[in-house]
């Protein structure tokens, strides 16, 4: 069975504790910063064979001389890191990689290493269950007025109370979110072992649990991922991984959300080493990924109704074939779209403001991305 769980000690301290983390990896250029110290990253490219299946990431210098070669071309992930993609086939033997995972409410940390290298370590900001909850109220809102309308006739209710492998709407969103980091990871990295955090908690013993229940409800789904793409996943619970962290050395502070390597990430590179090699591992590549915009998409008609009694469109989840929440360049810089006005494009820039465009420059399926420490590029 490929999913197991197991009790694992600390792990040993290293002779040199891991430093702070390194400069994120350029997000669109294949140079990258060099670095130093013991096991410290220098394998950044990742690796495509011509199928487009991941295989064992290369230095900047060698990537470079493939490129002049002509025998690779130049790809880039939805995190915005620079690889390379094969144009002749190549053996398709890989080290172990591992990947770490340290699952959380609202922030979660995903690290990979590769051999006795961190790829990369992520920090996904997940979205905001709450705003799915009063959107839910609305539509309840709604639909209870619908019935106690004077109709002629009401058609009966929908069949859709016994669904099998249901998710409620604000679970179903966290799950999605962590299932696009997880498959994108996996698209560009061989993936073989996995380290993940098994959140337990009796949410209903105590008042303030029910925010847990989110990490309990679609575990099942998560498992299933690991399955379909042939991954080893063991399972730590949360005292484990307190241990191993401690046991290789890494630091970690009490505040969540800081876009710090040392908020998530120190415990998700913590698992990814101790299912990988067993050793303390200098602290890779440091990425953020803002996942929390939800944009309205299938409101039916606005909730306040106009002169007249006229109930209004109120919005769609397409704009001009475009799909809200896409990231978008313009002039003013990149934004997220989130409708029309008078023909032209309404955006949400860096700082949160609704701004009009009427020309979009370039539109992209990327995530996201800001580097650790840093700005966001859109709000």
């Amino acid at each position: 069975m490929l999913l197991q769980s197991r009790t694992l000690l600390a792990a040993p301290k290293p002779t040199t504790p891991p430093g702070a983390s390194k400069p994120a990896a350029q997000p669109r250029g294949e140079k990258t910063p060099s670095q130093g110290g013991p096991n410290v990253g220098k394998h950044l490219v990742f690796v495509l064979d011509p199928d487009g299946k991941p295989l064992t990431p290369t230095t900047p210098a060698r990537a470079r001389k493939l490129l002049a070669g002509g025998v690779a071309e130049k790809v880039w992930s939805k995190f915005g890191t620079f690889g390379i993609r094969l144009r002749v086939a190549t053996r398709r033997e890989t080290p172990r990689v591992a990947l770490g995972v340290d699952h959380g409410t609202k922030f979660e940390g995903y690290s990979v290493v590769t051999d006795r290298e961190s790829s990369l370590n992520v920090k996904l900001d997940l979205p905001d269950k709450k705003k799915i909850l009063k959107k839910l109220e609305e539509r309840r809102t709604l639909r209870r007025a619908r019935r106690h309308r004077r109709c002629r006739r009401r058609p009966c209710r929908s069949d859709n109370r016994s669904r099998r492998d249901f998710l409620a709407p604000s679970q179903k969103v966290l799950i999605d979110s962590r299932l696009k980091v997880l498959g994108e990871l996996c698209r560009i990295y061989p993936v073989t072992v996995a380290g993940v955090e098994d959140v337990k908690f009796d949410h209903a013993a105590q008042r303030w649990g029910a925010n847990f229940s989110t990490i309990e409800i679609g575990k099942a789904r998560l498992r299933r991922f690991y399955l379909d793409h042939g991954i080893n996943a063991t399972e730590y619970e949360g005292h484990e991984t307190q241990e191993i962290r401690k046991g290789f050395g890494y630091r970690k502070i009490s505040d969540k959300g800081a876009d710090r390597f040392e908020s998530h990430c120190c415990d998700s590179l913590a698992l990814a080493c101790a299912v990988g090699t067993g050793e303390a591992i200098e602290p890779g590549p440091f990425l953020v990924i803002d996942d929390t915009y939800r944009a309205v998409r299938r409101r039916l008609h606005d909730t306040q109704p106009a002169t007249g009694g006229v109930r209004n469109a109120y919005s769609t989840g397409v704009v001009a074939g475009l799909r809200k929440g896409i990231l978008i360049g313009t002039g003013r810089g990149p934004g997220r779209l989130c409708g029309t006005s008078n023909g032209s494009f309404r955006y949400h820039d860096k700082d949160g403001r609704r701004q009009t465009v009427k020309a979009v420059r370039w539109i992209s399926s990327s995530f996201i991305v800001r580097v650790g420490g840093g700005a966001s590029p859109v709000a």
